[in-house]
Parts: structure tokens; C-alpha cells; sequence
């Protein structure tokens, strides 16, 4: 059924792989981000589409929201955050106004007109617990409120709470998934994989942080948003917060060597030590892998690609858009 459709953070590596998806199903888009669409290379391919609507805002602005807000829509797809180790680094209260009271004044308009929210949270919820895999139930192990990487993990976590307590009080429609390092085309290059590829295909050196041995569950985002749409849409998934990524595990130092092979590349890797970069408001975390069982039984829903496979596709696509190399 074809739908009308809101999506917040539209302009980012998951918003806007989403938006083209829901307009190749035929649905109507609404879009919010804070990005000038004349100017986003994210949009370009949807931008004049027909049944796409942009509306450039600020998410901490009740006036922006209210203006954006489709009261007729089945779900608003929640994305918009402060996202990146280094910008929640450099300004954590901002990150903690945009999270926290943008998705409380978003979750109100939500539950007033009973539109259903799909919330994107994320891995660093459950922090540094050391009870690997992680599933959807396990504890949260956060760092000292002075460590400023933690910042993300509670704002988010603040959100789930916020979700939770309207949708047991007022059985307001809503789901909660939690990314894993997803990548992929577009992907803003300051993150292990997206980073490794522009600095490699830009006859860079790839950077590796404290000898490359830490460990992630890297998700393409052609799984991530087939997992998206199910958990936004299925009856299943109402009420519940659900892991998306791979199970599999691959350390920093196999990325860098599968951009290196993907890229046809020699080059020498750099290694950094963030306690030399950051200093001690910073934290790693060294291994984050999810437990993927309830994805597969309420949505049906599994990885499909591999971190090597994703990769090559991710470089690929970056050598045909030199847009993207500057």
C-alpha cells in the first residue's frame, strides 16, 4: 500500500539510501534534515523527484518541526543525530539537545496524531559490556559522565527510555533498532571504512588506531535498510527494539587491507594512538558484535552482504563519483 512517509536525517548515508528505496515503492517522502538540498550530493538522485518533499530545518526548533510534520503519515523513519566519534567529541551538548529534546518533541507530535515512530538508536547503547554477543536485552556498561564519548551512548539510550514509557503508557505505535557500524556509498568519510576509502583512492595512507586489533560487525546499507523498512512496518516489531548489523567479526587491520585490495593499493598504513589524539575524555571500545536471533524471528530479516563485499562495492562506487573524493 502506498503510504506517506516521513523520514528525519533524510540527507545522511541511511536517510538517503532509505528515501530512494520508499520512492522506488511508490510512497509519498517527506524529508527533514538541515542541509541546503541545492548543495547535498546525498539527494541528488531524488531531489526533483515528484513524491519527495524536502524540508530544511533544525530538529531543536518546535516551530521547524511542527512545519515539517505530516499529520497524515503512517511512520515517521527517525534518523536525524549528531553522529561521528569526533563531533560528539568536539560539542556533546549539542549532540544531547538534538537527540534528546528534538525525539521528545518529535515523539509528542507522533503520539498526538498517532503516527507510528521507527527510532534509530544504536550498538553504543550497551557501552562497554563485556558479555559478548549483545542482545536486545543486556546491560547497559557506560563510562564516567566526564569521558565525552559516553554522551552518545546516553543520549540515545535517553530516547529508548522516552519510547518505552509513552508506548506502555498510551500503546503508542513505535519500534527501536539498533545499529551496527553500518557503511556504504556516501558514507560522510570519517569513519574506518568511508575514511580508508577516500584517503586511499586520494593517495592518502589509511589511518589505524591503537594497532588496528579492535573488532566491529560491519553492516551494508542494502541490508540495513531492507531491516529498516520490516521494522517499521510489521506488526512484530511494534513495541520492540531490535538489533541490526552482522554477526561477523572483523578487526580494524582487515578493513584497511580489504579498502587496500579493493583499491588495488600498496600503500603504507599510518597508526595513531588516541591517547595522543584525544586524551582522556576519550574511550574505546574494543569489541561490539550483536546478537542478531530476534531480527531473523520477527522481521525474517538476515545480512546479506559481507564487510570484503561491501567494501569492494563501496569502492567501486566511490572511483565512479569523483564528487565524493574531494
Amino acid at each position: 500500500m502506498k503510504s506517506k512517509i516521513m523520514v528525519t536525517g533524510v540527507a545522511g548515508l541511511i536517510g538517503s539510501h532509505l528515501v530512494e528505496t520508499l520512492l522506488e515503492l511508490g510512497h509519498e517522502v517527506h524529508g527533514f534534515d538541515t542541509i541546503d538540498l541545492s548543495t547535498n550530493k546525498n539527494l541528488i538522485n531524488v531531489k526533483n523527484h515528484k513524491n519527495f518533499k524536502y524540508f530544511c530545518g533544525d530538529i531543536r526548533s518546535r516551530d521547524d518541526l511542527e512545519k515539517f510534520f505530516q499529520v497524515d503519515a503512517t511512520v515517521v523513519y527517525h534518523l536525524a543525530s549528531v553522529v561521528g566519534v569526533n563531533r560528539y567529541m568536539e560539542d556533546p551538548l549539542s549532540l544531547i539537545d538534538v537527540g534528546v529534546f528534538g525525539t521528545r518533541a518529535l515523539i509528542e507530535l507522533c503520539q498526538k496524531n498517532n503516527v507510528r515512530m521507527l527510532f534509530a538508536s544504536t550498538s553504543e547503547v550497551y557501552g562497554k559490556n563485556p558479555n559478548i554477543p549483545w542482545n536486545e536485552t543486556g546491560d547497559r556498561v557506560v563510562g564516567p559522565t566526564n569521558v565525552d564519548r559516553w554522551s552518545y551512548s546516553t543520549a540515545k539510550a535517553m530516547c529508548e527510555h522516552m519510547l518505552f514509557a509513552v508506548h506502555h503508557k498510551e500503546n503508542w505505535p513505535m519500534s527501536i533498532v539498533r545499529f551496527f557500524n553500518v557503511y556504504g556509498p556516501r558514507q560522510n568519510p570519517i569513519y574506518v571504512v568511508s575514511k580508508s576509502i577516500h584517503r586511499v583512492l586520494n593517495g592518502l595512507s589509511p589511518e589505524l588506531y591503537d594497532g588496528g586489533d579492535q573488532t566491529r560487525c560491519f553492516t551494508y546499507i542494502d541490508d540495513v535498510i531492507d531491516g529498516l523498512i520490516l521494522a517499521a512496518t510489521l506488526d512484530a516489531a511494534n513495541g520492540e527494539v531490535i538489533n541490526l548489523g552482522n554477526p561477523v567479526e572483523n578487526n580494524m587491520s582487515e578493513v584497511v587491507d580489504a579498502v587496500l585490495s579493493a583499491a588495488n593499493s600498496d600503500l603504507p598504513v599510518i597508526n595513531i594512538l588516541t591517547s595522543e589524539k584525544y586524551g582522556a575524555v576519550y574511550e574505546d571500545i574494543p569489541r561490539r558484535v550483536p546478537a542478531v536471533d530476534k531480527a531473523y524471528e520477527l522481521l525474517g530479516w538476515k545480512p546479506k552482504t559481507s564487510m570484503r563485499e561491501g567494501v569492494s562495492k563501496t569502492v567501486s562506487w566511490a572511483q565512479n563519483n569523483e564528487w565524493y573524493l574531494d
